[in-house]
């Protein structure tokens, strides 16, 4: 009896040394990395420069229309071929307001059924657009995940110390 209690003793141990090396050879790597990843995505948002946003910000906005019929503002492709950016910084800054719109919404239906309308802040999309161009396309990805994953209100609370992010969510009162 004792014989069998010491080789499930002993089958145990080796299991548990199986899985402890499986975690820190295969799955332990893959977290690091997503871990690091997103911290260079948090230290690209620290990074911005606040006059080289505010630049971008305004060749945005001078470029840019609001399209009454669809709602949205649309940037001209004329700032590139006017020499201001580049195709990839524009296809950043159209990707950005893409991914944003996944962020407005779900405000939009988190407001629905209250009296309260959904007040967004007119150039924030279009910050959202020179985020794109300075820090690229997975920063803003990064933010509209996480306002879709965990909601609008976690969503400002991680990232209220960015000032067109936080004055959305003071707007809207999710903070």
């Amino acid at each position: 009896m004792e014989q069998k209690m010491s080789n499930k003793k002993f089958f145990k141990a080796i299991i548990i040394a199986l899985v402890a090396c499986l975690f820190s050879n295969i799955l332990l790597p893959t977290v690091n990395a997503f871990a690091s990843e997103n911290e260079d995505i948090y230290q690209k948002l620290d990074q911005i420069d606040q006059e080289e946003f505010e630049l971008v910000l305004s060749q945005i906005t001078e470029y840019s229309e609001y399209d009454y019929a669809s709602q949205k503002w649309v940037l001209s492709y004329d700032i590139v071929t006017d020499g201001v950016f580049t195709d990839e910084q524009y296809a950043n800054a159209e990707k950005s307001g893409e991914e944003w719109e996944k962020v407005e919404a779900l405000a939009n239906e988190s407001k629905q059924g209250t009296i309260t309308t959904f007040a967004l802040p007119a150039l924030l999309i279009l910050a959202i657009k020179a985020v794109g161009v300075i820090a690229g396309t997975a920063v803003v990805t990064e933010i509209t995940t996480a306002f879709t994953k965990w909601g609008m209100s976690a969503g400002c609370k991680k990232f209220k110390k960015y000032g067109p992010i936080k004055s959305f969510c003071e707007a809207n009162d999710y903070l």
